[in-house]
């Protein structure tokens, strides 16, 4: 079975990339446009990883994460912070609960490698 990746990311171009990428390696994704509905999106489709803009309409990203990380059913779920770079060391304190962290504009292979290490850590949790 695949894994599911839900994309929160307000940029079109953004999330249709990160989709078309994942989505070359095997992945299903999954994409919501505002941190409202990544968050009814999470609970919905509960997804294996979940890479979540900083800055979004709505709801922002930090506080999207300390919903999900606050939740008994979402609180399992990796999620990775994506931001630009001096975003992401500006706002380290808000995103203390975020699993990872991804600079834009990202690297293809940087992407890859935070969504496999995410994903095998969270195996490798429910394994013990």
């Amino acid at each position: 079975m695949s894994r599911r990746i839900l994309v929160v990311d307000d940029e079109p171009s953004v999330a249709d990339l990160i989709r078309a990428i994942l989505e070359d390696e095997g992945y299903l994704v999954a994409i919501a446009r505002d941190g409202a509905r990544g968050l009814a999106m999470a609970h919905d489709w509960l997804p294996d990883l979940i890479l979540m803009d900083v800055q979004l309409p709505t709801v922002d990203g930090g506080t999207a994460i300390r919903r999900l990380k606050s939740q008994a059913e979402t609180s399992g779920i990796p999620i990775v912070a994506m931001s630009a770079g001096r975003n992401l060391l500006e706002r380290t304190g808000e995103l203390d609960e975020a699993d990872g962290a991804l600079a834009k504009p990202f690297d293809v292979d940087a992407l890859l490698a935070q969504v496999a290490f995410h994903l095998a850590r969270r195996a490798l949790a429910h394994d013990d």
